[in-house]
């Protein structure tokens, strides 16, 4: 028997009633647990006051020349116009410059690549760092390197002068000249700079002095085993010389004054002539005075322009205006200035100038700056009327 249309259709009605129904019935309500409440964050501590805590050999170093914030070597460029420390000088002159140097700034080593500020002096971190702590080589303005070093590296850095006996043949060859007795206004000064103590103690292997050619030059200067290195002689941080180290050896040393004093027993000769074998320090004075009056003798006969070296005063050698061979009041101005050297008498008044700007040649290299003057005076002595009769080169 067939099933009626109407009784499909009907309980195909109740069924989608029922599901109506049940999307319409309220879901159960879910349990949501109660976030447990933040515990009480406890109070920041209260910041520890700093204590104005020395570094070590903070007294040496601030009455120490790198530490002084007035002296001309760090002030010299505060009125410039733009108040900065150009590279060529910024090496030596500033923190920043020296860190761009060595590399510590993480730039090129060897090498300053931008001006630096005004207002640094030579720091703790400047000496103290990661790039100081690997340099072990120093380049020098003659174009020779010196490796294998130690902490002294650091020293030799600056204390190497800014010019060699290269600088002075690169200034002849700019001038166009080749005559050695042809005077010149193109020719200057050729300034070493300052205290270039690690380039009297190499010698001839920095080339640091004008050295004449065919002539024998001592090479680096070994004092004694254990006294070799710049730290070994001066303090670190103040720079002072170790007077207890010299008087284990040099009697009567009590001051950095007193090594003036020290004559070496190995080699009592008298090198100028005086009649004395005196103190190493005044046999080299001594020789310089000669060297000044074989200047002043040469300058009178091949350009008729007296000749007076003042090394304080910029650009260094002015004209004797009234003939009496010394710096008289109002010679030593830059309008005065000697403009009439030759090739010869420059290389001469270099090595004059390597001496005088290196005052403690007498222990750093004694022989060394010796050979170089008695050089000069011989090269000049045709000319200049004085001779080296009576006179030793070492």
């Amino acid at each position: 028997m067939k099933t009626p249309v109407k009784y499909f259709l009907f309980i195909a009605l109740v069924l989608a009633l029922g599901l109506v129904l049940a999307s319409c019935t309220p879901k159960p309500t879910e349990t949501v647990a109660e976030a447990t409440p933040c515990p009480e964050c406890p109070a920041c501590p209260e910041p520890e006051t700093c204590t104005d805590t020395a570094a070590p050999n903070q007294e040496e170093w601030a009455a120490s020349a790198h530490a002084d914030a007035a002296a001309e070597a760090f002030v010299h460029w505060n009125e410039e116009d733009p108040k900065e420390i150009p590279v060529y000088c910024a090496k030596c002159h500033s923190s920043t410059g020296f860190l761009d140097y060595i590399g510590a700034d993480g730039s090129t080593a060897f090498q300053v690549d931008a001006n630096s500020p005004i207002g640094t002096v030579i720091t703790c971190d400047t000496c103290h760092n990661d790039a100081t702590a690997e340099l072990s080589s120093v380049k020098f303005p003659s174009g020779a390197e010196v490796t294998g070093l130690g902490s002294e590296a650091v020293c030799m850095t600056c204390h190497q002068g800014s010019a060699s006996m290269v600088q002075v043949d690169e200034s002849i060859t700019a001038a166009g000249l080749t005559d050695e007795d042809a005077v010149s206004d193109k020719l200057g000064f050729t300034n070493i700079h300052y205290y270039a103590a690690a380039v009297a103690r190499y010698g001839k292997e920095v080339m640091g002095g004008y050295q004449y050619p065919g002539k024998p030059y001592d090479a680096m200067f070994d004092h004694v085993v254990g006294v070799q290195t710049c730290t070994d002689c001066h303090d670190s941080h103040s720079l002072e010389l170790k007077v207890d180290t010299c008087v284990s050896c040099h009697e009567g040393v009590t001051t950095a004054e007193d090594a003036r004093n020290i004559r070496f027993a190995a080699s009592l000769v008298d090198y100028d002539g005086d009649g004395t074998t005196e103190s190493t320090y005044d046999e080299i004075e001594g020789m310089r005075q000669i060297l000044i009056k074989a200047l002043q003798g040469y300058a009178n006969e091949k350009s008729g322009v007296g000749f007076i070296f003042e090394p304080k005063v910029y650009p260094y050698a002015f004209i004797d205006t009234n003939g009496d061979g010394e710096v008289s009041e109002g010679e030593a101005i830059y309008p005065n200035q000697f403009k009439a050297f030759t090739p010869r008498m420059l290389k001469a008044a270099y090595n004059l100038m390597f001496v005088t700007k290196e005052p403690a040649a007498y222990v750093h290299n004694p022989e060394y700056v010796l050979q170089l003057m008695y050089d000069s005076i011989e090269d000049l002595s045709e000319f200049s009327g004085v001779s080296t009769n009576g006179l030793v080169r070492p």
